[in-house]
């Protein structure tokens, strides 16, 4: 496929490689970072490797200002437990939206068991100013560690109801203590996301001027982004509830993923192409923020950046992590999707349903749209 772009008539904000053939020409380069595109370059196994981005602003005040705030224990202390507060709340808002077309999420049962966690970060807290900072980060990650556990708990059903031979059974296997190399087709679908979302990450702090290199939740480590992974907890749901939306639809089958030679799983060509549409679509969606404005989550993760920026180099005394909360918009639940889409003909004129009525509500089914399901219809079924 060939495309071709003029200046300042590009609908594309980024470019994603994922292949180990073709080339690219260094004009084509310097193009697209004189057009500020983000081009990503991923492994096969859908880790990073590699991102060209416009030049960083020259924030030497900045980064002075992103040190000390990091040796400063409560300045600290208080970013990463934002960081950590923001991911909790958006990963149950998630959790909430589902809940109302799966009936194994139950959200009751799940605010009660994230109120006992919440008891053990009120105890953590206690006389916080006279821990150690190491401490306390690590307890602060345990609590998160233990939210997600309910969190990870609750997807994992689903993604089971979706796709049962899929088999997925978590974020870590026996052969393999981290996440990067897929044993399942689950693993590889959300690795795949997560890249996709540390990308857009990096191109956003990279836009503000900060230092990777130093984070406030995560520990700094050789080689390792620990910024980059703060900021990616406030949006790791969105890649989740991208993969849901993607099994949902039906579309994707063992016979489209790769198993390697190390018996890893990768994501074919046209399930890459289908998994970052759902991601780019809910990046985009428009969503009211500041003053009842609609904006984009991509404009609210650089705003976010920029705040916390603010909040750094002393420009505001107070920072939060402001997010609307995401709205699954359907109006169905799977078993209706599935009655609908495996009705036979017999069924169809037992029910009173119109065959070009019935064949237009598939189609938006199959697409992934909404479909206009009228209340009479939704009666008889």
């Amino acid at each position: 496929m060939r495309l071709e772009f003029f200046p300042h008539k590009i609908n594309h904000d980024g470019i994603t490689i994922d292949g180990h053939t073709g080339n690219i020409t260094f004009e084509a380069m310097r193009w697209l970072s004189k057009h500020s595109i983000n081009v990503t370059l991923l492994n096969w196994n859908g880790q990073l490797l590699a991102n060209v981005m416009p030049e960083q602003p020259k924030s030497g005040k900045l980064r002075i200002k992103q040190y000390q705030k990091y040796l400063d224990s409560v300045s600290r202390f208080e970013i990463a437990l934002k960081t950590v507060q923001a991911k909790v709340e958006h990963s149950l808002n998630l959790l909430e939206e589902l809940s109302r077309f799966y009936e194994s999420v139950d959200i009751v049962k799940i605010r009660k068991a994230v109120e006992k966690e919440d008891l053990f970060l009120l105890d953590t807290m206690k006389n916080s100013e006279k821990q150690d900072i190491s401490k306390l980060i690590k307890q602060l990650m345990t609590y998160e560690g233990r939210i997600s556990g309910i969190y990870l708990e609750n997807l994992t059903a689903i993604f089971n109801q979706l796709n049962p031979e899929f088999q997925f059974t978590g974020r870590k296997n026996k052969s393999n203590s981290r996440n990067y190399n897929a044993s399942d087709e689950i693993n590889a679908l959300l690795n795949y996301g997560y890249a996709i979302l540390e990308s857009e990450i990096r191109k956003g702090i990279n836009g503000i001027g900060l230092d990777y290199s130093i984070g406030f939740l995560h520990e700094i480590n050789q080689s390792r982004t620990p910024l980059v992974y703060d900021v990616q907890e406030l949006f790791r749901w969105l890649i989740d509830v991208s993969v849901i939306q993607l099994l949902e639809e039906k579309k994707i089958k063992k016979s489209d993923f790769i198993i390697t030679e190390n018996y890893h799983t990768r994501l074919g060509e046209d399930v890459a192409k289908l998994l970052i549409e759902k991601i780019n679509s809910n990046f985009n969606a428009k969503y009211s923020y500041k003053n009842g404005k609609q904006y984009s989550y991509q404009f609210i993760l650089q705003d976010n950046l920029q705040q916390l920026s603010n909040f750094i180099v002393g420009k505001k005394e107070e920072f939060e992590f402001v997010m609307p909360k995401m709205k699954v918009n359907r109006k169905y639940n799977l078993e209706l999707r599935e009655k609908i889409l495996n009705m036979t003909p017999e069924e169809r004129k037992r029910f009173g349903i119109n065959k070009s009525t019935l064949w237009h509500i598939r189609k938006n089914l199959s697409e992934g749209k909404i479909p206009k399901i009228y209340e009479k219809i939704l009666l008889k079924i």
